[in-house]
């Protein structure tokens, strides 16, 4: 917008010959209310013509800077058309213009004018729809109206100037003048009003800016409203010069605020406590009001009981103020008090079972409708922060959030989001989130450990595998070529040897029993026939037992991972030695298939029931190593009814 810098360029200009007018009606000699006034013109011109140059040269193509130079230029060539028309009222010397005094009449509207335009094209700069040109273009036919129809009254100017009236009187245009001061008041509101239907489309960024606005724009109509009751009740200015003073120190500097540094301050916040007092305050004066028209109050025991009443209204308005003030966020900083209210929430189910604290990610991410958001849980080690999963994330930059003076762990909002994550809401979900870290670092522990037990039974796998084959290829081999090594010697011995020939006997006997008992013990260390595959070691083991063995193997299972296999084995192996050496069973059936990504072993019995696990026992050390896997084993015995032992074990096909 090209218009924009040359406005802002063109106020400068304008600015000096302003002031030069003025200092040529202070050489003449004014009064001093008179020069009281071109000082608080001036002061009130300052911050928004700073302010727009600023703006301007940070941002030539926004339109908002250029309007800011005209404010501030309209109240500095108010405040100097005064002075020089106050000088001109006691020196003759200075030269009056007809038209100049007649148009005037009714510029004061004018300095509304540009900061109802700034409610239409702030912070854009520029007039976004339909609605926002019809407004502006009403706001200026009803300012350029007024100021004709104020020059055409037909009420005198005032001495000396009504002869140098520059356009004649028309009967009626005073009350026409009057007419419109409604309309404009209107315009004001509606001008308010979309400030408010642009804030619910925008996005965060601009939500923020314009809460800046709000903070001090809204109150324009209120500005005009508190000017004419100053004139309407007692012709005091001073009620006037305090609002216009309130309109040009605030607003621009709300205005600078949200252009140039809008993410200094919580500016949401700041509106709802400043607009929850406001709202305390104006109920106040109401109440002392209607307490002061009461009939009767005009004695002084009457007016102690306002008094009184107007007290007692102030406390309990005071009590109210904080359900006042989230009303007032519900309308304002609506995602702050969504969030709010969805993390108390959060909380109330977490701490019923509802939720687990590790949701907090996905809660965030729902109530700010930011699907990029990530929550960083502090390692134990204070080494950077992971995700919910336990994975280290790589950003370790986010907004901190403590809980008893400890960093738990970052928020870290997607492009733009972080606003709503102000002290209130951190605060809010400090609890939740030192929640998940603990939850976090619980979880990765029990990870760790039943990783440190499964490679413990891999490793107890693999040496028990040693140990059969060291007893298999080492003590059992030497043992029978010790046997044949005697057995040789018993040939070669003389006829006479016979009493030799019976104690080699009774040593080869020996040996064979010792080769037996070790290919047991080396059988209940890992069975060989392992080797060839869960089905083929449990056939065996069927086979084995002195009590007989149903077996049922469903499908084809020759997939099965060796530690799987030889857990399942070792279940089926206890619960058909459990049967035979305690249960006294007739009958025992073992069933195996597969069941998903598991395996799922049944052994049953109907024996005398009654097992029982121990710690130390063979049910405990088989739960244990069901668990390692990350299995479950269940073992029903009722007494007399048998015993059943269901062991469920993952595979990770």
């Amino acid at each position: 917008m090209a218009w924009a810098r040359a406005v802002s360029i063109a106020v400068l200009p304008l600015a000096a010959v302003s002031l030069s007018l003025a200092a040529w009606a202070l050489t003449s000699g004014v009064d001093a209310p008179a020069a009281r006034w071109l000082g608080l013109c001036i002061f009130m011109s300052l911050p928004a013509l700073v302010l727009g140059h600023l703006i301007t040269r940070r941002l030539p193509r926004q339109g908002v800077g250029a309007l800011l130079g005209c404010a501030g230029l309209v109240i500095l060539a108010v405040g100097c058309t005064d002075t020089y028309l106050a000088a001109a009222k006691a020196s003759s010397a200075l030269p009056v213009n007809g038209l100049w005094i007649s148009l005037a009449q009714g510029a004061w509207m004018l300095l509304y004018l540009p900061w109802a335009l700034m409610l239409l094209v702030f912070p854009s700069g520029i007039l976004g729809d339909r609605s926002a040109r019809r407004l502006a273009a009403g706001l200026t036919a009803v300012a350029a109206v007024f100021g004709v129809l104020a020059a055409l009254s037909p009420a005198p100017y005032g001495d000396p100037f009504q002869q140098h009236r520059g356009l004649g009187s028309v009967p009626g245009a005073d009350i026409a003048a009057v007419a419109l001061l409604p309309g404009f008041l209107a315009l004001l509101v509606l001008s308010v009003v979309d400030l408010g239907r642009r804030f619910r489309r925008a996005d965060p960024a601009e939500r923020n800016q314009i809460r800046w606005l709000a903070l001090a724009g809204t109150g324009i109509p209120a500005t005009l409203l508190l000017c004419w009751a100053g004139y309407l009740v007692n012709r005091n200015e001073s009620i006037v010069m305090v609002g216009l003073a309130a309109m040009y120190l605030f607003i621009p500097a709300a205005i600078g605020l949200a252009i140039l540094h809008e993410d200094l301050f919580d500016a949401g916040r700041v509106l709802v406590s400043a607009m929850g007092v406001g709202a305390v305050l104006g109920a106040v004066v109401a109440l002392a009001v209607l307490l002061m028209w009461w009939p009767g109050t005009g004695s002084r025991p009457a007016m102690a009981l306002v008094v009184a009443g107007t007290a007692a209204g102030t406390v309990v308005l005071m009590a109210l103020r904080p359900r006042i003030q989230r009303l007032i966020g519900r309308l304002v900083y609506a995602e702050h008090e969504r969030l709010v209210e969805t993390l108390k929430a959060f909380e109330n189910r977490v701490f019923t079972n509802a939720a687990r604290p590790a949701d907090l990610e996905g809660i965030l991410r729902a109530a700010t409708a930011d699907p990029l958001l990530r929550i960083g849980y502090a390692l134990s080690s204070g080494d950077g922060f992971c995700d919910a999963s336990g994975s280290r994330l790589g950003a370790d930059s986010g907004i901190p959030v403590a809980l008893s003076g400890k960093v738990s762990g970052i928020l870290i909002p997607g492009p733009g989001r972080g606003r709503v994550f102000n002290a209130e809401a951190t605060r809010a979900l400090a609890l939740m989130l030192e929640m998940g870290r603990q939850q976090v670092e619980l979880s990765g522990a029990l990870a760790e450990v039943d990783a440190s037990r499964t490679r413990l039974l891999l490793a107890s796998l693999a040496e028990r595998k040693r140990l059969e084959r060291d007893l298999h290829d080492g003590a059992q081999q030497r043992l029978v070529a010790l046997g044949m090594g005697l057995r040789l010697m018993q040939r070669r011995l003389p006829a006479n040897g016979q009493e030799l020939a019976a104690q080699l006997d009774a040593a080869v006997a020996e040996l064979a029993t010792a080769v037996a008992e070790l290919r047991q013990i080396a059988h209940g260390i890992r069975p060989s026939a392992l080797d060839e595959g869960l089905e083929t070691a449990l056939r065996q083991l069927s086979g084995r037992s002195p009590t007989p063995v149903s077996l049922h193997i469903d499908g084809h299972l020759a997939d099965v991972p060796e530690v799987v296999g030889a857990t399942a084995y070792f279940v089926a192996a206890e619960a058909v030695h459990n049967a035979n050496k305690h249960a006294a069973a007739q009958r025992i059936t073992v069933r195996l298939g597969s069941e998903g990504q598991a395996i799922r072993l049944y052994v049953s019995d109907d024996g005398r029931g009654g097992a029982r696990s121990t710690p130390g026992g063979g049910l405990a050390g088989l739960d244990d190593r069901v668990n390692a896997l990350g299995g479950k084993l269940v073992v029903s015995s009722e007494s007399g009814c048998g015993t059943t032992i269901e062991a469920v074990l993952p595979c990770g096909w």
